[in-house]
């Protein structure tokens, strides 16, 4: 291995590392309680290095959030449908919402800052959360429109667009009660939720069909 590629894969180890250590941290200061400070402190680095690797602390969320997205891709790729779907949602992800180490956990904490500081409006981090936020929302959708066979094209795409409106409201829902520590079964809820929005589709589906 040359000396340039050495340095390479050091270099990406160590922005890697950043980001992996600064998690907790911005789960639990929020975008304006972490400082490049905090992100150097934690990770172990000087804030040099910190600083080689991102900017600002604008650019560091922006990667931050990319990195929870890729999480969260490798964990939904396997999904079929949309009981498995709820249940890595919520008994998973939502359920791990109070474990400030986990990305694809974390994304969604850290999210909800950008979703409700509304004066950060401006703001690239901000920006890309919602971007990432709009593209898990096609997947899901792309998702649940291959569960619905013999469905008429224009039927399958408003019924996955509806069941995945509600399974994101719900599935939200369930990550504040994970933060706020409430005594939540969510494995329990995961099925319940589930059971819920299946019996919806069928009975979407049954209304359709006497059209």
């Amino acid at each position: 291995m040359t000396e340039k590629r050495k340095a390479h894969q050091a270099s990406a180890g160590s922005k890697r590392a950043i980001l992996e250590a600064v998690l907790s941290r911005a789960v639990e200061a929020g975008y304006e309680g972490t400082t490049m400070a905090d992100v150097a402190r934690v990770s172990g680095l000087p804030i040099g290095s910190v600083y080689w690797h991102f900017k600002n602390k604008e650019q560091l969320f922006v990667e931050l959030l990319d990195y929870c997205y890729e999480v969260w891709q490798e964990s939904t790729a396997p999904v079929r449908d949309m009981r498995e779907l709820l249940h890595n949602t919520i008994s998973r992800s939502a359920a791990a919402s109070a474990d400030l180490a986990d990305p694809a956990a974390a994304f969604w904490s850290i999210g909800l800052v950008f979703a409700f500081e509304r004066r950060l409006e401006d703001n690239l981090a901000r920006q890309r959360y919602l971007e990432i936020r709009r593209k898990m929302f096609e997947s899901v959708t792309s998702l649940l429109r291959t569960t619905y066979d013999g469905v008429p094209d224009d039927v399958a795409a408003e019924l996955a667009h509806d069941m995945a409106v509600m399974g994101r409201a719900l599935t939200d829902g369930f990550r504040v009660a994970a933060a706020a520590g409430d005594d939540t079964d969510f494995d329990r809820y995961a099925s319940l939720t589930a059971d819920a929005l299946e019996s919806l589709v069928a009975s979407r589906l049954k209304e359709y069909a006497h059209v």
